[in-house]
C-alpha cells in the first residue's frame, strides 16, 4: 500500500498520456479539435435568383464612426445613417462631443445640406467643392448612397469592381479617377443571403483618407412577390 501511494501521481501523469494519445490518434480527435479551434461561421453561396440588397431595403439605420485624414488636419466624426429603399438617404453628424455639424439628405439624386453651426444650407445636384477648411472629393451623387454599403450595381458602367467568391464588392473604383480607390471588408451578416460592410476605406489619392466603421444595423426588408 505504501508503494502504490509513492507512486500514485506518476501512474496517474501516466495514464493521462495514454488517454491523450490515443484520443489525439482515434475517434475522440474530432472531438477534440471542436473544442480547441474556433469554429468559422459558413456564409452561404448566394443564389443568381436572389433580390440584390439594393432593391431588397425596405429601410437600414446604420451608425458609424468616421476619421478623416486630410492636409488640412484630422477629425474623427459620429454618424447615423438611414436609408429608405436604395435612393433615399439621411445622415446626421456629430463630433467628438455628439454636438450636431450637419444633416445631409439624399433624394432622387439631388441632396440637401443643413450646416448646423453655421445655419448654412446648401442643396443641388452636385456636392460642393469645400465646405470649411476641407476639399471635397468628387463623389458623384449617382449611386452614393449604394457606394456607401457597397451595394453598387455591377452593370454600371462608371466604376471598376472586384468581388470575392461570395460576390461581396471588395474594391471599387470609378473609371473617370484612377487615383481613387474604395475597399470594403469584414463584411456582417443582415440577412441569409445580404451582407454590409464592417469597414469601408475611401482613398482619395494621397490627399484625403475617409474610413468608415459600421455597427448597430437595424434593417427591414421589402415583402417581395
Amino acid at each position: 500500500m505504501k508503494v502504490f501511494r509513492k507512486n500514485y501521481p506518476v501512474n496517474r501523469l501516466l495514464f493521462l498520456v495514454i488517454i491523450i494519445y490515443f484520443a489525439s490518434h482515434g475517434q475522440g480527435c474530432a472531438v477534440f479539435q471542436n473544442i480547441t479551434q474556433k469554429e468559422i461561421p459558413q456564409v452561404p453561396p448566394r443564389p443568381e435568383s436572389a433580390t440584390p440588397l439594393r432593391q431588397a431595403i425596405a429601410t437600414l439605420s446604420v451608425s458609424a464612426r468616421v476619421n478623416i485624414q486630410a492636409p488640412a488636419g484630422d477629425v474623427t466624426l459620429s454618424a447615423q445613417l438611414r436609408y429608405t429603399g436604395s435612393d433615399s438617404l439621411f445622415i446626421q453628424v456629430r463630433d467628438p462631443l455628439k454636438r450636431q455639424l450637419a444633416q445631409f439628405t439624399l433624394t432622387d439624386r439631388r441632396y440637401t445640406l443643413w450646416l448646423q453651426r453655421e445655419n448654412r444650407h446648401l442643396s443641388g445636384a452636385e456636392l460642393p467643392e469645400t465646405i470649411g477648411n476641407y476639399t471635397l472629393p468628387h463623389i458623384p451623387l449617382d449611386g452614393l448612397a449604394e457606394l456607401l454599403i457597397g451595394q453598387i450595381d455591377r452593370n454600371k458602367s462608371g466604376y471598376y469592381p472586384v468581388y470575392d467568391r461570395h460576390r461581396r464588392l471588395i474594391r471599387l473604383s470609378p473609371k473617370s479617377d484612377n487615383r481613387t480607390v474604395f475597399i470594403y471588408d469584414n463584411w456582417n451578416p443582415i440577412g441569409i443571403y445580404y451582407w454590409i460592410p464592417h469597414r469601408v476605406n475611401l482613398n482619395f489619392g494621397k490627399e484625403v483618407k475617409i474610413t468608415i466603421q459600421y455597427s448597430q444595423f437595424q434593417v427591414e426588408f421589402r415583402k417581395l412577390t
